[in-house]
């Protein structure tokens, strides 16, 4: 039997698809000029601040070991959990989509544990985020 996860925002980073809760998602935005953090990983872009707030922004492509696109990001989804608040990159949103399909962990270890899929949206196949265990992951050093 194949599951049906209503209420998926769906969004590009580089080459991949990646879904995150709609209701855990609070906002996309244009990205402004990130300022650099010293000593961060390479998947830590830098830092900006959003009505009073600060927030890391993640690069997904480098997390992943993926090179990055070309272009300069734009753009970035927004995510709030009770552990934090964090800036995934997007190259481009696609929208609210139900997904489907029987996804299951896309690794044991890693970033990839708190990765499933693929499931399938009218855009093509999705990995869904976690976003607490993401924030959990990254809180760690991940």
């Amino acid at each position: 039997m194949r599951d049906a996860l209503r209420g998926h925002l769906v969004f590009a980073c580089g080459a991949g698809l990646y879904g995150v809760p709609s209701e855990l998602a609070s906002e996309v935005v244009n990205l402004p000029t990130l300022t650099r953090v010293p000593g961060a990983p390479a998947h830590v872009l830098g830092v900006f601040a959003l009505r009073g707030e600060v927030l890391p922004v993640i690069d997904l492509t480098r997390l992943l070991g993926s090179p990055p696109p070309e272009q300069e990001w734009k753009r970035a989804v927004v995510l709030r959990v009770a552990q934090g608040v964090v800036a995934l990159t997007a190259t481009r949103v696609l929208g609210v989509a139900s997904l489907e399909g029987n996804g299951g962990p896309l690794g044991n270890s890693g970033v990839q544990q708190h990765l499933k899929g693929p499931f399938q949206a009218p855009a093509g196949d999705v990995a869904t985020v976690d976003p607490e265990g993401l924030v959990a992951f990254l809180a760690r050093g991940g």
